[in-house]
């Protein structure tokens, strides 16, 4: 993303705080094919804006260097090469670390994927499942190939192994991006950056007590908010998910998450680590996700300095024996005056214990992974009056803004802003949120005629709108929208919640 685009970002709305310290915050979509979100506490202005441009033009530069997605990227350049490949600094040290993490890791964490990605990737073109031995014979001779590092000549012999390392590369990053930003602006009280999930803190935010971080727990909306609370006065957090995110290919499960000894879904689980960096948190959390959990506990547990919390896929959460005390998360809604207030219906209350809940999708188009949609996702009543924004997914405001925003729209029962919330990226895929029947004030509506809107744009693409009314009573009721151009078919479903 060039300057021009960058400096869109520049109007985010400062917070005020005691000592005239003033906390800065900057959001974008479409970075490293995620979110991107950064906070800068200083009371210069200019200052927060210099470490803000320092941090994406530092991704944007090492993105060039490590990147899986682009054809033009080094990382690409090294897996087409054949014999030594002379590598710059960083391609040579995130490859380094990458094999290390593998050795220390016993084979549960591996950059050496990429033929079996490739496999999945026209698979998904296709809608035919891989072949499970041609996955296991790609990941087997990848695990059994030699890998040759030359740490003075800086040459990496890959004996045909492609290398993928999402895993680690995001986390190394953000932690460049962090250094940049704090040479950039030596004189900041603190700064945190989070792209999609992989965060890293350093000094002084506003709370005294440290940067607070919501922690999802597993569940399989889109929206729900986080239950718990992670407070850290630096170093980093890093969360890595499989189970929601997974989608089914010719009847096999494929997740971003793969399991190194045979190129299928890790099991359903979801990774929160705590650590000195984010790179390191970054490739831990992959490498437990892939590990049994009594044997991910005792890896973490041997880790001076790192910390872990899994949540299987029951939903039971098992957590290292340092892991930081989670205090739970009341949440208060952020009323933003964009939009006329829906008058309250003269109706019955809404039915204690009922929600609904909508399924939708968000469709890959052109197997193209830079082209994320736009979503904003709302309910309006019978006068077409905004009741609810449920969610919006994207880095322009759509006609309504999203009050319950989970950026910036948290907050804690004491008052304080959550500093981000970790939890994994969003890929295109099926996804799932729902509705408690509050309206943006946070107060219950009555029964009546509510519809449900799904508006979906792509930049150089289409735009769709999905409409589904229900009539919300003492009774449970369904509905579907059925797909169109820019979004995967849709469903509602009113009733009493789990």
């Amino acid at each position: 993303m060039g300057m021009t685009r960058i400096l869109s970002f520049l109007a985010a709305t400062a917070m005020a705080a005691p000592a005239h310290a003033v906390a800065h915050p900057f959001h974008a979509e479409r970075v490293l094919g995620t979110s991107f979100d950064m906070t800068v506490v200083t009371p210069d202005a200019a200052s927060a804006n210099r470490a803000m441009l320092a941090a994406r033009t530092e991704i944007e530069r090492l993105d060039l260097v490590l990147s899986g997605w682009r054809d033009d990227s080094e990382l690409a350049a090294l897996n087409r090469s054949t014999g030594a490949f002379a590598a710059s600094p960083e391609l040579f040290q995130v490859i380094s670390a990458c094999e290390a993490w593998r050795a220390d890791c016993n084979g549960a964490f591996s950059a050496r994927l990429g033929t079996v990605e490739a496999l999945w990737r026209q698979a998904e073109r296709s809608g035919a499942a891989p072949d499970p031995d041609t996955l296991v014979r790609a990941a087997t001779a990848a695990e059994a190939a030699t890998v040759r590092l030359d740490p003075a000549m800086r040459t990496i012999d890959r004996d045909g192994v492609a290398f993928t390392v999402d895993a680690y590369a995001k986390g190394y990053i953000v932690d460049a991006a962090l250094a940049a930003a704090r040479k950039a602006a030596p004189s900041a009280r603190g700064i945190m950056v989070d792209i999609g999930g992989d965060i890293a803190c350093s000094g002084a935010p506003l709370d005294a007590a440290g940067w607070r971080f919501g922690i999802a727990h597993g569940e399989d909306s889109d929206n729900v908010a986080p239950t718990s609370l992670l407070t850290l006065r630096g170093g980093a957090v890093a969360t890595s998910g499989t189970g929601a995110r997974d989608r089914v290919i010719g009847g096999q499960s494929y997740s971003h998450l793969l399991l190194p000894e045979n190129g299928q879904a890790s099991p359903a689980r979801l990774v929160s680590v705590v650590s000195r960096t984010a790179a390191d948190a970054d490739a831990m959390a992959t490498a437990l996700a892939a590990m049994p959990t009594a044997r991910a506990i005792g890896f973490i547990n041997a880790r001076p300095g790192a910390e872990a919390r899994i949540v299987d896929a029951q939903g039971a959460v098992f957590t290292s024996a340092g892991w930081p005390a989670a205090a739970p998360v009341k949440l208060q809604s952020v009323a933003y005056q964009t939009a006329p207030k829906a008058a309250a219906p003269r109706s019955a209350a809404w039915p204690a214990g009922y929600e609904v809940k909508i399924d939708y999708e968000i469709p890959v188009i052109g197997g193209a992974r830079t082209k994320v949609p736009y979503v904003a996702i709302f309910v309006t009543n019978e006068a077409g009056q905004l009741v609810r924004t449920l969610t919006h997914l994207g880095d322009h405001p759509p006609r309504f803004l999203d009050s319950n925003y989970v950026w910036y729209g948290v907050f804690t029962g004491k008052g304080g802003q959550l500093s981000a919330v970790t939890r994994p990226s969003r890929v295109p895929g099926k996804y799932a949120i729902t509705w408690d029947g509050k309206d943006d004030a946070g107060n219950l509506v009555g029964q009546g005629k509510y519809t449900i809107k799904i508006e979906v744009s792509r930049e150089h693409g289409g735009h769709s709108l999905q409409e589904i009314s229900l009539t919300l009573g003492a009774v449970a009721a369904t509905g579907s929208a059925a797909a169109l151009p820019e979004s995967g078919p849709a469903t509602a479903s009113y009733g009493k919640s789990q």
